[in-house]
């Protein structure tokens, strides 16, 4: 007798809801919308981190090879802007050639050895002011007309919200380029002259 209530009270149990309840659903989304908040502003941060690094490094690397070349051939390496002559803006690319005829442009019958791609917007990239067309090694390594520095920006601002939007680098008179560090932790590149002061000029 037992044995058949049990059996009956079995067969007439409600079976247990499959899936969320309201209030279980609730709790997840906002423990998403709360993970979301946390991740997205520093996954975009990388992006901007990463795309700063990339474009500073390609020209360090650029850099070091037109010295290199300018050595190992013993003739004047030209690294030339694609924009504007005289804008000190880069952000266009540049192209690098063997000069041999030292004028700083890129001449019919001239080795093209390399060319930089353009910038996508926001990037920015601006020489300062005696690298407003070209840059030039020559055949001891040294620069033609001196040292500078570029500075390459993520938007016209070197810090938002406190994160870092910038990076410089800067070439010495002897031709040694390097990436600019932020000693005081302000988050703005410095360069031999002191902290970059915007994204337009170094």
């Amino acid at each position: 007798m037992k044995a058949a209530q049990a059996s009956t009270r079995s067969s007439t149990a409600k079976p247990r809801p499959l899936g969320f309840s309201l209030i279980e659903l609730l709790v997840v989304l906002a423990i998403a919308a709360v993970l979301l908040g946390i991740g997205v502003p520093n996954m975009q941060e990388y992006v901007v981190s990463s795309r700063l690094s990339g474009a500073s490094n390609d020209l360090f690397t650029a850099l070091n090879v037109a010295r290199s070349e300018a050595v190992r051939r013993g003739v004047q390496v030209t690294l030339a802007t694609n924009g504007a002559a005289g804008s000190r803006d880069w952000t266009t690319g540049w192209t690098m050639f063997v000069d041999t005829n030292a004028d700083g442009a890129l001449t019919a019958g001239e080795e093209v050895l390399r060319v930089g791609a353009a910038q996508d917007a926001p990037m920015t990239v601006f020489g300062s002011a005696n690298f407003g067309t070209f840059l030039a090694f020559d055949s001891t390594g040294r620069l033609t007309a001196g040292g500078g520095s570029f500075v390459i920006c993520h938007g016209t601002a070197l810090v938002v919200d406190g994160v870092a939007r910038s990076r410089a680098v800067v070439i010495n008179s002897a031709g040694r380029a390097r990436i600019a560090v932020d000693s005081n932790g302000d988050h703005i590149p410095e360069t031999d002259t002191g902290a970059v002061p915007s994204c337009t000029n170094s």
